[in-house]
């Protein structure tokens, strides 16, 4: 057995490790490099002979967006201060110093480059009159100004060169950008003159590099632009070599025009300049150095692959967008006149298959009794119909009524009083066989028919919905990403990139990536609640949450933000169930399941009987109406397809009742669909509302009418739904009714389940224990309301 320290490890094992580590510090390493030698040639920049302007701006770009590397920025331009002398530093000292001390301010805060200028003139003016006893030169005088006025521009091309660090290396670049990052670039360089690696010129060759790069990726415009703010700053650096501003203008210019031959004719270009300058003014300090510069830039040029500087070059030249427009257009129109003719098609097979000119609508009239041809050529026919008790029709309403039964006793029974009444009983018995399977078949096509029509119009429901949003993919020309970009920028707030993960209404799923905090007061979750949730809620217009929020540190430091879509109100439920009280097994089956976050789906269903068999019917009732609901079918034609599906079982005689409800979370509202199912109650405040239905089972007749109710709800409601074991039949609706207002009234403010219990226990108590099964369910509404929300769902506000 070997201990842990002598175990043997991989010599190259902790360089992997430091290596590994590099990697996933490298945006972090870089900037801070940047910075680091940024400010340190920025420091020690002398324009005029005189001013040194630009230490200040960079320490001010750092303390406002770049705080993590304040360290780096300091040590870099103390360093370069120190190269100008001591006192140099002493006044850089006391510029951060009356910055940071001003800059708290808000009033300060709205304009930095002000305040930068401000500064460098207060600090200046103090120094040089305490240097010069209370007379500065006007010389002196003049250069303070110069120099407060180049700090105020440089602070500005600052601000726009450089923003945030998520957006540094991978943000859309600019024109205004790209020329800011050059001009600062420029302004580096001028503190790069003394630095000599051998005869190669540091700041030489940076310079070549850059006008050569300036003409691949803009052309001629550009590098002659980029190549004559160069001149102009380096002669402005050095006057005494005011001359090579003609030689950097010519080798932009020349290097643009020979663009269009690649990267050979650029070179050819920017080094024919500084030859034919050679031979025409021998003042110019063209000596072997500067030659020897060019090659090394021109070698590095050559080098750096064309495609790192694509995103740049399509700053200049943007893709052409307008054929791949028209083409959308011509698609979007062609699927108008595709989804038309649909719409058409479908509508004229419904109206074929639903019947024209139906006046029923979906409500069942009831079919008088017809007397039958052998009772009207009966000599006894005034004895059985024209007698005042009615005995013969309502014997034969009763025979009707039991003809579709699998199981024939009952049928029998009544055959044998009718038997015992009409003496021409086999020839009524055959004409009512007849009327009765007329009935049955004709009611079995016209429950086929209408389940057809409500299929065929489901299906072009979905259909047009597809080709909608084929259509709206198409025809918006800036996706949904761009929109939300748009609104942000509007409201000034700092992102970076945005992913639509669904964008399903109540099921929308966006993460969207911010810089990380910067102020003392800011959480991870702060712009996220209080500004970016406003603008997700007023574009959608539907709540929105933050699901998740997560600092990542890769590729930089940043926040994600995951928001998803948000409902307004809660649901808690409690269920209680109990078995008859001749009977250990119930035949009710209850089901309560999220179709998605915002849409509740309530499933309740009595099987006829108390054994098995009835809780089977009732639990395949359910689960293939869940079923149904979950492939988005609608709800009235779920229902008509299940009520077809048991009119179809002829083994036994097996139906359920149905009741299903959809509470829409988001809305606030109750959608409720009945088949032979008890009243559901409402509770709101001391107001009690009920939702009624006349329909019959599923599978019970061979045809079937559903209609929908749906009713407002709001906070603090409780909805209650229940199987017909609840009441006792013997007893008056009204008074049974009372007693369950009651014990809502009383038991309200406890929990679901406790409130089910309460009520089973108090009709019982009441009323006595039937013999049928009984399933309370008992439903609560409330405000859902955000953790940092100051308000509760009874103030004023919401009402």
């Amino acid at each position: 057995m070997k201990l842990i320290d002598s175990v043997t490890r991989p010599v190259g094992q902790p360089i992997r490790m430091y290596v590994g580590m590099i990697g996933k510090q490298k945006i972090h390493i870089l900037v801070a490099t940047l910075f680091l030698l940024g400010s340190f040639f920025l420091s020690q920049a002398v324009l005029f002979g005189t001013a040194v302007p630009f230490f200040l701006p960079v320490w001010a770009l750092a303390r406002a967006r770049f705080r993590k590397y304040l360290v780096w920025v300091f040590v870099g331009g103390m360093l370069g201060s120190v190269f100008l002398g001591i006192g140099q530093a002493v006044i850089h000292l006391l510029l951060i110093a009356l910055f940071n001390a001003v800059v708290r301010f808000p009033f300060v805060r709205k304009s930095v480059p002000l305040t930068v200028a401000g500064c460098l003139i207060v600090v200046q003016v103090l120094w040089q009159f305490v240097m010069y006893a209370g007379s500065p030169p006007v010389n002196v005088q003049l250069s303070i100004g110069f120099e407060a006025i180049l700090a105020l521009i440089m602070t500005f091309f600052l601000f726009i060169a450089f923003p945030p660090v998520d957006r540094i290396f991978f943000g859309k670049w600019t024109p205004e950008r790209l020329a800011a990052a050059c001009l600062v670039g420029a302004m580096a360089t001028t503190g790069m003159s003394g630095i000599m690696l051998g005869h190669v010129s540091v700041a030489g060759t940076l310079i070549h590099l850059t006008i050569l790069l300036a003409a691949l990726v803009g052309g001629l415009p550009f590098s002659t632009t980029i190549a004559m703010i160069i001149a102009a700053i380096i002669g402005i650096a050095e006057l005494s070599f005011t001359g090579m501003m003609a030689v950097y203008g010519m080798t932009g210019f020349f290097a643009g025009v020979l663009s269009r031959f690649g990267k050979v004719g650029i070179v050819v270009g920017g080094g024919s300049v500084s030859l034919f300058f050679l031979l025409y003014d021998l003042t110019l300090p063209l000596d072997s150095s500067h030659f020897v510069t060019i090659g090394i830039a021109t070698v590095l040029f050559l080098v750096i692959p064309s495609s790192k500087l694509e995103p740049i070059r399509t700053v200049f030249y943007p893709d052409n967008q307008e054929s791949t427009e028209k083409r959308q257009k011509w698609l979007a129109e062609r699927l108008d006149e595709q989804l038309s003719d649909f719409q058409q098609f479908s509508e004229f097979m419904s109206t074929l298959v639903g019947g024209r000119g139906s006046s029923r609508g979906n409500q069942e009239e009831p079919i008088p009794q017809a007397i039958p041809k052998t009772c009207a050529s009966c000599f006894r026919y005034s004895k059985c119909w024209e007698a005042q008790d009615d005995d013969m029709a309502r014997l034969l309403f009763e025979w009707e009524s039991t003809y579709s039964m699998t199981k024939k006793a009952s049928r029998h029974r009544v055959e044998d009083k009718i038997k015992y009444k009409c003496i021409r009983f086999n020839g009524l018995v055959t004409e009512l066989e007849e009327q009765a399977t007329t009935r049955l078949l004709t009611g079995q096509l016209q429950h086929g028919r209408k389940m057809l029509a409500l299929q065929l119009r489901d299906m072009s429901t979905h259909l047009d919905k597809i080709m909608n949003e084929v259509k709206e993919d198409l025809s918006v020309y800036k996706p949904a990403e761009d929109e939300i970009a748009k609104r942000l920028q509007e409201k000034a707030i700092e992102y970076f990139q945005i992913d639509i993960l669904s964008d399903e209404r109540g099921a929308r799923r966006i993460v969207c990536c911010i810089p990380e905090k910067r102020s003392d007061f800011e959480t991870d979750t702060t712009v996220a609640e209080r500004l970016i949730l406003p603008v997700l809620e007023e574009m959608y217009e539907e709540p929105f949450q933050v699901a998740k929020s997560v600092v990542q540190q890769q590729p930089f430091p940043h926040i994600q933000l995951t928001f998803g879509s948000a409902v307004r109100f809660s649901l808690d439920y409690g269920i209680v169930a109990t078995a008859g009280s001749e009977s250990f097994q119930a035949g009710d089956a209850y089901e309560v399941f999220p179709i998605h976050d915002g849409l509740t789906a309530v499933l309740l269903s009595d099987g006829m009987g108390q054994d098995l068999n009835a809780y089977r019917e009732s639990r395949k009732v359910i689960r293939l109406m869940r079923e149904c609901l979950d492939r988005k079918m609608d709800p009235e034609t779920a229902m008509h397809t299940l009520h077809y599906m048991m009119s179809l079982n002829g083994l036994d005689d097996m139906y359920a009742t149905l009741d299903l409800a959809l509470i829409d979370l988001q809305d606030g509202r109750l959608w409720s669909w009945k088949a032979g199912s008890m009243s559901t109650y409402i509770k709101r405040g001391e107001d009690f509302l009920r939702l009624d239905s006349e329909s019959v089972p599923v599978g019970f007749l061979p045809s079937l009418s559903v209609e929908a109710k749906n009713e407002q709800l709001k906070a603090g409601d409780i909805i209650l739904m229940m199987t017909d074991g609840m009441f006792n039949g013997e007893i008056a609706l009204e008074t049974q009714e009372k007693v369950l207002y009651g014990a809502l009234d009383k038991y309200g403010e406890d929990d679901c389940d406790k409130i089910a219990d309460r009520i089973v226990s108090e009709m019982e108590r009441k009323f006595g224990a039937v013999a049928d099964d009984r399933t309370v369910l008992v439903m609560k509404i409330d405000h859902v309301l955000p953790e940092w929300s100051s308000f509760t769902p009874y103030s004023r506000i919401i009402s």
